[in-house]
């Protein structure tokens, strides 16, 4: 079991609460993949990647704007890797999807609570 797949999933799990600080350098290690956050919000919504990438202007696309926000969260990931991901080529974007969600967080309890489950999850 030692060194396993199945271990290191268990011991991500275990302390990457514990580890989440600025202080600890080797936190980014227990972060959750952002792959297994992207697909945990594609099943949460039960949407595909396709339409987790895609936006429109002044559309206001959840999933997406979470998955985003989640990222940035859970793993600490730059502004640009982010953008990258999400096939957005201003970093800036990002940056207001992310101000926009804490807004929005604060007025919809809802979305808060979406949010809040998502970031709970055992990835």
């Amino acid at each position: 079991m030692l060194g396993t797949e199945r271990f290191i999933d268990w011991v991500k799990d275990q302390y990457y609460a514990v580890k989440s600080d600025q202080g600890v350098p080797q936190a980014k290690e227990l972060a959750p993949a952002a792959h297994l956050i992207i697909d945990a919000v594609c099943e949460f919504y039960g949407v595909s990647r396709d339409e987790l990438y895609r936006s429109g202007r002044g559309d206001f696309n959840e999933p997406r704007n979470v998955a985003i926000s989640l990222i940035r969260k859970l793993r600490r990931d730059d502004l640009r890797g982010i953008g990258g991901r999400f096939r957005m080529e201003k970093y800036n974007s990002i940056s207001s999807i992310i101000e926009r969600m804490k807004k929005r967080m604060m007025k919809d309890r809802g979305l808060s609570r979406r949010m809040d489950r998502l970031a709970e999850r055992s990835f």
